[in-house]
This record gives structure tokens, C-alpha cells and sequence, in this order.
């Protein structure tokens, strides 16, 4: 559809679904999901066209909101205002707050050249060179979260108990449930099946797969409308990957598969043993070759490696198995159009450009270099001794992030500069805080 047909179409729909404010929202390299408020009036005369400033000061903050000057031009740059271009191809009515509408924008600098630390340019370069070698990607974000009473004192989960699937569990909450489901049909995520999980107050609800770059922006609008719908209900709903330390973390699971430009799945192969074709095995090789440093750009936080534990349903080792729910990548047992991948490394806390953009391009590496993976798990232990280990700590990831030219290279120098600034700022702030865990154990001891 062209850009004009697009304009049309999005003012008629202003016009009839009586909408009197547009969001113009992005997310930012620290995984925060911000946004302009836009009147209607001055988003069809102006924001259309690409003309709303957005303050460059706002990507240089961490997830505090602490500004962190050497990311970025600092202080010395002058912090300018850059540009805001909504792409139109994903305006949206949103469905529980009436009269409010969104659109995703990307943002440039004032000449006119993206920035290159923003999370979205960075994905869909990696899928423009996936394009050129004739490749479609295909698939989703597969979300776990936590939801709490807001009106209660601590976090009191709105269920108890570990009876994940129960339908009598799930009966208590159906509330919760019906309103996620229905506000995600009703903004176009497809929403398959939803259901408690393995922890008091943990849910999942899985969306339909997508394509390109829509998959990550199915799964930012898939987290944000379900804090919102259940916040107007007087729930809190996190996706922290580790909210709380005696129950089962977060994860954001990651399935995908490559087709070419005639709809063929290229990870099936009817020859093979096992239905994977020599190009799914590079690709599995390449996401294990640079896995530790995939480990940094798809675990973003202090709390994220509190979920990398053994023995709790997320990955520990440089591992893949068939239908293996230890091992990092898990091979569902679909074939033909729906064989594809689940890469279990990220928590849900992960920010869904930078994650997907950096599986691809491991994945690419694979491919053009022919990476072998080792050996499939066949009823081992994911979690043994003797497998490749992934990082256990954030400091740690990030090390081997700066460590692998691959990422350097193919997400961008400056780019990964960026990223790997804040992060370490953030953990500087956390090693210099006092937690609760010191003072429970050491105030009256000591």
C-alpha cells in the first residue's frame, strides 16, 4: 500500500472511531517504551508528514532515568532535539482506552540520518540483509509474566499455588484472562491460547507469528496493552524476569523460522533424519557460537540472569535438543511449513528489537560461515557438567559482548557502544546499593 492510501486510510479511521489523540510512541535503547501525545488535529496536519522533535537527552538515560553523558555525545554534543517519523503501517486503535490511538515511529537526527542506536534501525538493518539474501523471517515472542493485587501491601499474587493449567486456578481469574485476550484481538496480535503458568500470580498468553519487523512490534504492543488493560483493572502486571526469588522466572521465548520469497520453509527438510535442513543447523550454530554475547543483548538487566538458574525450566548451557525445554534452543517437533526454533536465552524483560535483531544476525553468521552446531541432546541433562556455560551475571555478558566482533560489526559500533555504557552503568548503580538481603542479614548481626 502506498504512503498516500495510507494517509487516507488512517484519517477515515480517525474520523469514524471519534479518535482525539494519537500516541506516537518508540522504544529506547534502555527497553523503555516512551511516547508523544499528539491532538489529532496537529498529527494530520504535521505528525503525518514526520514533523514531531523528540529530545536526544532521553537515549541517554538508563533504566532509572539517571542520564548517563558518555552515552551519546554528552553534554558536549548539547543534547539536540531529533526527529520522530511515524510508520503508518502500524497505527493502531487502542482498544481500552477509548479516543486513543498509536502509531510506532522511527527516529533520525536533524539531517536525516537514523540513529544508530535506536533498537528498531538496528533490527531492521539486520532484516534487510536477510532480505537481500532472499530470506523472510517468520515468528514471535512467547511472554511469561507475573501479575499483582495493586491494592494490596507486597506483591500478593492474584493466585496462589503452582497448578499451572488448572482449570480451576484459571476459573478465579478469568477476568484477567478474558480482558488480555480480548484487548490483544481486538489491537490485531492474534492472541493462540492463554493460561496460569508455574508460579502464584504467573500467567502466559501466546500471540500469532508475524513477519520482519512486525514481529517485534507485535510483542512491544503485546507487553504494553497488557500492563495497561490490567492496571485500569487494578492489577499490576510485571514482566520482570525474576519479581520474585521462590518462584519461576519470566521468559520471553522466542520462536522463528526462515521461508524464501515462494513461501518455502527453509528449516524443513523431508530428506533429513529429523526434518531440519543443513541451512537450520548453520543457524543453530550460529546462535551457539556467539551465545554468550547473545546472553547480553537478550538478558538487559541486573534482575535477568536471576532467572538463569538450573533446574528451572531456563537455559544454562550452550545446549539444543529436540523438544528439549532445558537446553538454550528447543526444537519443537512441527514440520514441514511450521518447522522452526525456540530460542529460550531471553527473560521477558528483554527488549524485543535488540533480542530478535541479535538472534538473526547470529543466525546469518551461521549460515554464511557454515557453523556446526555439536551434537543434539538426546535425554541428557541440559544443566551436567561439560557443556559450555552461559554467563552468570551481567558484567559478565557484557564482556563478551564487547569481546565478539560479529555483533560489533553487523549491529553497529555505535550501537553497541551504547548499549554496553548503560548497562555497565546500571550495574555500577546496583554494586553500590544495599540491598534488603544485606540488611536482613547483617544489621543486628553486626
Amino acid at each position: 500500500m502506498q504512503t498516500l492510501d495510507w494517509k487516507n486510510h488512517i484519517s477515515q479511521i480517525l474520523r469514524e472511531r471519534q479518535i482525539h489523540t494519537v500516541r506516537v510512541s518508540l522504544h529506547d535503547p534502555s527497553n523503555i517504551q516512551r511516547s508523544r501525545y499528539v491532538p489529532v488535529r496537529y498529527f494530520l496536519n504535521q505528525v503525518m508528514q514526520g514533523s514531531i522533535s523528540f529530545p536526544s537527552a532521553l537515549f541517554s538515560l538508563d533504566s532509572s532515568a539517571e542520564l548517563v553523558p558518555e552515552a551519546g555525545d554528552g553534554h558536549e554534543g548539547g543534547y539536540p532535539s531529533w526527529i520522530l517519523k511515524p510508520d503508518l503501517g502500524t497505527f493502531g486503535i487502542l482498544p481500552h482506552v477509548p479516543g486513543i490511538a498509536r502509531v510506532i515511529a522511527d527516529i533520525y537526527r536533524p539531517d536525516g540520518t537514523p540513529v544508530r542506536s535506536s533498537p528498531r534501525h538496528v533490527l531492521r538493518s539486520v532484516i534487510e540483509d536477510f532480505e537481500q539474501a532472499g530470506y523472510r523471517i517468520y515468528g514471535a515472542f512467547e511472554y511469561e509474566f507475573y501479575v499483582f493485587n495493586q491494592s494490596a501491601q507486597g506483591l500478593e499474587p492474584v493466585w496462589q499455588g503452582l497448578q499451572c493449567f488448572s482449570e480451576v486456578k484459571q476459573a478465579t481469574v478469568e477476568d484477567i484472562i478474558s480482558s488480555v485476550i480480548f484487548g490483544l484481538n481486538e489491537m490485531g496480535a492474534g492472541p493462540e491460547v492463554a493460561n496460569t503458568e508455574y508460579g502464584s500470580g504467573q500467567f502466559e498468553v501466546t500471540n500469532s507469528p508475524f513477519w520482519g519487523l512486525e514481529i517485534a512490534d507485535m510483542a512491544f504492543y503485546y507487553r504494553s496493552t497488557i500492563k495497561e488493560i490490567l492496571h485500569n483493572k487494578g492489577y499490576t502486571a510485571t514482566f520482570m524476569s525474576k519479581p520474585v526469588a521462590a518462584t519461576s522466572g519470566s521468559g520471553a521465548h522466542v520462536h522463528h523460522s526462515l521461508f524464501n520469497t515462494d513461501g518455502v520453509n527453509l528449516f524443513y527438510d523431508p530428506e533429513a533424519p529429523d526434518g531440519l535442513s543443513q541451512l537450520c543447523r548453520w543457524f543453530i550454530g550460529g546462535q551457539m557460537h556467539h551465545a554468550r554475547a547473545l546472553c547480553a543483548l537478550s538478558n538487559p538487566t541486573v534482575n535477568s540472569y536471576k532467572r538463569l538458574r538450573p533446574y528451572t525450566f531456563a537455559p544454562t548451557t550452550i545446549t539444543w535438543g529436540h523438544e528439549h525445554r532445558g537446553a538454550m534452543i528447543r526444537v519443537p517437533q512441527h514440520r514441514h511449513e511450521h518447522t522452526r526454533l525456540e530460542n529460550r536465552l531471553p527473560g521477558s524483560d528483554t527488549n524485543p528489537y535488540i533480542t530478535l535483531a541479535a538472534m538473526l544476525a547470529a543466525g546469518l553468521d551461521g549460515i554464511r560461515n557454515h557453523l556446526e552446531p555439536p551434537p543434539p541432546l538426546t535425554n541428557q541433562d541440559a544443566y551436567a557438567p561439560g557443556f559450555p556455560l552461559l554467563p552468570r551475571s551481567l558484567p559478565e555478558a557484557l564482556l563478551a559482548l564487547e569481546e565478539d566482533e560479529w555483533f560489533m560489526g553487523t549491529l553497529g559500533e555505535e550501537f553497541i557502544r551504547h548499549y554496553l555504557t548503560v548497562r555497565r552503568h546500571e550495574w555500577a548503580r546496583f554494586e553500590s546499593a544495599v540491598t534488603d538481603w544485606e540488611l536482613t542479614e547483617y544489621l543486628g548481626l553486626y
